[in-house]
């Protein structure tokens, strides 16, 4: 069994997106094409004089943004991963600024999740991150999440 889907997307806020999905038996392979600049999470959180705790209304504008582009990429009936999967993922800042590696992850982890990827983002424990430098020919900055099931 074989099956292959592709599908370009221009989403309302100015993000193209890009989708592949192919289903061979029972593995699955997705890639999830992201537009725009990944916002850590980290330094984007408020803690209230009580110890509440919750994303600054832009960051959580991003993550909204984000979560709809990843639901609108997945096949019709997905099903949220719920077993390990080999993650990687390809990031072009859109300058030349040193990142931190763990919040864009975190990131980027999060979202999966909140848009139904997997059902807990554990299962991306086997990721991989790659900063590629900034090319003019391309997009100002992205994401690239290739995720496999194991």
């Amino acid at each position: 069994m074989f099956e292959q889907m592709v599908f370009h997307v221009e989403h309302s806020l100015g993000h193209t997106l890009h989708f592949q999905s192919v289903l061979e038996s029972e593995n699955m392979k997705l890639t999830i094409h992201l537009s725009g600049q990944v916002r850590g999470g980290k330094n984007n959180t408020i803690v209230t004089r009580t110890g509440h705790r919750f994303p600054r209304p832009e960051w959580a504008k991003w993550r909204d943004a984000m979560v709809l582009s990843v639901r609108s990429q997945l096949p019709v009936g997905h099903v949220p991963i719920c077993r390990p999967c080999a993650v990687s993922v390809v990031y072009v800042p859109e300058d030349r600024r040193r990142r931190d590696v763990p919040a864009v992850l975190d990131s980027l982890w999060h979202v999966l999740e909140r848009a139904g990827v997997v059902d807990d983002d554990r299962w991306l424990g086997a990721g991989g991150l790659s900063f590629t430098p900034l090319d003019p020919s391309r997009e100002k900055a992205c994401a690239i999440v290739e995720i496999e099931e194991k």
